[in-house]
């Protein structure tokens, strides 16, 4: 992982997974490549055709094989997910927000190494996370009928990981001891979250951590401890502390 994309993800710079230039919604428009950015709801099509568009995107994209990455910029519904769990050789998948309950389907992508939930508070479990071995980096946003982040505990290989709330919503986390044996991330951000043990003890043991972004509404005794972290030098807790 590259400074720049410790410091800004990997989703976001240059040397990390930038998308394609403009995004397809129309299936004629489509030519198989690595890379694919859909527009499927939210279009100005009219909704009887933009259904009928994207129930027959549901059908061909398990059989891309070529794709890589895939970024969802619009609305995603439970039948797109399940679809997009079906593509055989998927390693990054971007998810602006969604209504999906349920995330089972995750468990079919293994070859998974990015992913980004964005704003999904309709999100009932977060089980099947427990499952995708390769994944590198995993960001989350506004699952606001989740608390318990047990189910990445065994992810040891994340080098990047993101459990933020929304702009109004905060992300309630009963505990940060499941991130405390993440030993190789890089970078954490924890933005307009609720940590109900209000403890970032676990922290510690994060040895490789390069950049924190974290609510500021804990006890200033718990962000001192952090200053004992040898490689951290990146985020808003390191700004506050000038």
């Amino acid at each position: 992982m590259t400074e720049n994309q410790i410091k800004f993800g990997v989703w976001h710079v240059k040397e990390g997974f930038a998308p394609p230039s403009t995004d397809i919604t129309r299936i004629e428009d489509f030519i198989p490549s690595a890379k694919l950015s859909l527009l499927l709801t939210q279009t100005s099509l009219k909704p009887h055709i933009q259904k009928k568009n994207y129930e027959r995107w549901c059908e061909i994209l398990p059989e891309a094989k070529e794709l890589k990455f895939l970024w969802l910029p619009s609305k995603v519904n439970q039948k797109i997910f399940d679809a997009v769990c079906r593509i055989p050789n998927l390693e990054g998948l971007w998810i602006e927000w969604s209504s999906v309950k349920n995330i089972d389907n995750l468990v079919k992508l293994s070859s998974l190494r990015h992913l980004h939930l964005g704003a999904s508070s309709q999100v009932e479990n977060i089980e099947a996370l427990a499952s995708l071995s390769n994944l590198e980096t995993l960001a989350t946003e506004q699952l606001n009928k989740i608390s318990d982040f047990s189910p990445i505990a065994g992810l040891r290989q994340l080098q990047g990981l993101g459990l933020d709330g929304g702009m109004y919503i905060s992300q309630k986390i009963n505990t940060l001891e499941p991130i405390g044996g993440l030993e190789n991330l890089k970078y954490l951000t924890l933005t307009n979250s609720q940590i109900k043990d209000k403890s970032l003890d676990p922290l510690l043991k994060l040895n490789e951590l390069m950049r924190l972004n974290c609510s500021l509404n804990y006890p200033a005794s718990e962000f001192d401890k952090l200053k004992s972290m040898p490689n951290l030098k990146y985020g808003n807790v390191v700004s506050s502390w000038k």
